[in-house]
């Protein structure tokens, strides 16, 4: 396995990363003072009892008592590990991550800079090929045709890929990018005779961008007027780049970078979302900057994790056709269950949104995205089209069946959290109730039961309420003070460990933690929160340092704020503490000697000897007590 232990990189990837931006993308967050608070995502929770705080980069669900960094949130809401983490939170801040054991050659097809490079160049080369080549002659007209304008060909970078076999491996040779990067940019593939063939050849090019106007892949249209023997145009009409180290097509939206910082000033953050590359050019030709397009796949969580960061609402536009309709109910559950504001537009049969945006502009097309229905509201109309809701009752049970599955997926927490979306639940279930003839009680215990059947079992969590919670309440009060202390101050360490070694801890976590803390103290590590937290991949020891943590902040706060004069700082705190360690080492060594005394294990003079330690030692066990 890889080795990404070096602290310096996941410092870096971890202060790269805003946890409130990466948790508020994935859970509504709401903030109340300096913190942000929402609904825990790992159990039924019907008050905000997730707190997110900013400064200390940490979370926490104070019901469940799971806490952890951004480290920890990924590996638990993804149900991966810690190091499938630090790669997805690297990613995701643009920063490369270097392993003992592979580290990447510059300029090798395993560097990810030479690999944006090599795509920017690849896409002027097309972009330029089809503005200048005679062979983009047909293509060129092709466009026009279509009615894309040459304002669109320049803004979204359109190209055009020859029909010779090697044309991008051949006007590579000079330059820094081997057939090996390009075929890690997903831009030729191997033939059988050890070269390299075009993958896109005889295709017009849609360059496919991240969110920082990287080019990262692409899309391709055949163009069947390329080809004089029809039968030898290839069966895919549209191919796009394979995954690669910069694309995923489960994480990337096409033209999300035009409409980003559109729909960022936009008192509306409605995303329109459609089919096609050609739907999203034509959108921007009729002057609206909020459309985008899937790349080739159903929309999927990582896809809703993207958009959320940007858009409140969504509009979905489908062809009006049936694989379009299959294709809506696919994705319903999906959006409901993450609470996304949904619409869905369904086209007139046989149009798709290029031809309708050409043939009528873009003030009908807005006004039936406005007026576009919610994602129940339209399951509910083709669910019940074409049924005798009073007749035919069998195909009415399974149409009220199908409805209130999708309902179902609403996650019960969020109709407690709000007033109106629980006013809008029990308007939907009365409509309901009305609608098949129902008494509104039945429908709402139908409901619950379905809800409760597909109540999912969320990754880890059982197996962490079972195995892993700490009970706090007994925990060794002076052990827990001394890490409170180290945790806070680390500088004291050296002075802990002089004085109090781990065997004097009771067996359990907290003497587990301190012999971490001496080993760090001997490799030169420090132990306060923050490196604890980053080092540390154990989540019972991070749950507890954080709690430490926590405890020890809200100690000093009340002690603060109430002006205690019984407050002492933490080099005092430490020195009492220890005073403690040693009382209870002497008071061990009392009990000892009583047992052999009991015991008969000594002889004449070792017992009288014994005899006055002991004494000595009670006396002054006795006047520590005194002057506490």
């Amino acid at each position: 396995m890889a080795n990404y232990q070096d602290f310096e990189v996941k410092d870096r990837v971890k202060q790269a990363t805003d946890i409130v931006e990466l948790v508020g993308g994935m859970i509504p967050l709401t903030q109340k003072g300096r913190d942000y608070i929402g609904l825990c995502p790992w159990h039924d929770d019907t008050k905000p009892s997730f707190t997110v705080n900013p400064v200390r980069q940490s979370f926490v669900c104070w019901v469940c008592d799971i806490r952890g960094d951004v480290f920890e949130f990924i590996k638990r809401i993804d149900g991966v590990e810690f190091y499938d983490a630090l790669k997805m939170l690297a990613e995701r801040a643009g920063i490369e991550l270097r392993t003992n054991n592979a580290p990447v050659v510059k300029g090798s097809a395993n560097d990810k800079s030479t690999l944006l490079k090599a795509m920017a160049w690849a896409e002027e080369q097309y972009h330029h090929c089809l503005l200048t080549h005679d062979s983009a002659s047909p293509v060129r007209d092709y466009l026009i045709e279509r009615g894309i304008t040459q304002d669109s060909i320049d803004t979204f970078k359109l190209g055009f890929a020859p029909l010779a076999w090697s044309w991008l491996v051949d006007r590579a040779r000079n330059t820094p990018y081997s057939p090996e990067v390009l075929e890690a940019c997903g831009l030729v593939t191997p033939n059988n005779r050890g070269g390299y063939y075009e993958r896109f050849r005889g295709r017009v090019l849609f360059p496919i961008r991240d969110t920082l106007e990287r080019p990262i892949a692409l899309g391709g249209r055949v163009v069947p007027r390329l080809y004089e023997d029809k039968e030898k145009v290839p069966p895919a009409k549209y191919v796009n780049s394979p995954e690669t180290k910069l694309f995923s097509k489960s994480k990337n939206l096409y033209a999300l970078n035009h409409c980003r910082s559109f729909i960022q000033k936009s008192e509306k953050k409605n995303l329109v979302i459609v089919e096609g590359y050609t739907d999203v050019i034509a959108a921007w030709q009729a002057g609206l900057r909020n459309v985008v397009a899937a790349l080739g796949t159903a929309l999927n969580e990582q896809h809703l994790r993207v958009i959320k960061r940007f858009a409140d609402t969504i509009t979905l536009v489908l062809d009006g056709d049936e694989a379009g309709q299959k294709r809506t109910n696919e994705m319903l559950d999906l959006f409901v269950a993450h609470d996304v504001d949904l619409r869905i537009l369904t086209l007139p049969e046989g149009l798709d949104p290029f031809d309708y945006l050409l043939e009528n502009g873009a003030a009908p097309f807005q006004t039936m995205i406005d007026s576009a229905p919610d994602a129940i509201a339209h399951k509910v109309f083709k669910e019940t089209q074409g049924v005798d809701l009073v007749h035919d009752t069998h195909r009415s049970n399974q149409a009220l069946e199908n409805i209130l599955k999708t309902i179902a997926r609403t996650p019960a927490a969020l109709l407690n959290e709000s007033a109106a979306k629980k006013m809008r639940h029990d308007q939907l279930v009365m409509r309901l109730a009305r609608q098949f003839q129902l008494v509104p009680a039945q429908v709402q215990q139908r409901l619950v039961e379905i809800r409760n059947s597909l109540r999912p079992v969320v990754p880890h969590q059982a197996d962490f309420v079972a195995n892993e919670r700490i009970d706090y309440t007994k925990l060794d009060r002076n052990e827990t003070e001394l890490l409170q202390i180290l945790i806070q101050a680390p500088a004291l360490l050296d002075t802990a460990i002089e004085r109090v070694v781990p065997d004097e801890f009771k067996p359990g976590v907290l003497k587990e933690l301190y012999s971490i803390m001496e080993d760090f103290s001997h490799d030169g590590k420090e132990v306060g929160y923050e490196q604890l937290m980053l080092e540390l991949e154990n989540q019972r020891l991070k749950g507890l340092v954080g709690h430490l943590y926590d405890e020890a902040t809200a100690k000093k706060q009340a002690a603060e704020d109430t002006k205690s004069e019984f407050y002492t700082g933490l080099d005092d705190q430490l020195e009492s503490v220890i005073e403690m360690f040693t009382n209870r080492r002497e008071a061990s060594g009392v009990q000892t000697k009583i047992s052999e005394l009991h015991g008969g294990q000594l002889d004449a003079d070792a017992e009288a000897k014994a005899l006055m330690d002991l004494f000595a030692k009670q006396q002054r066990l006795q006047r520590d007590r005194n002057t506490k």
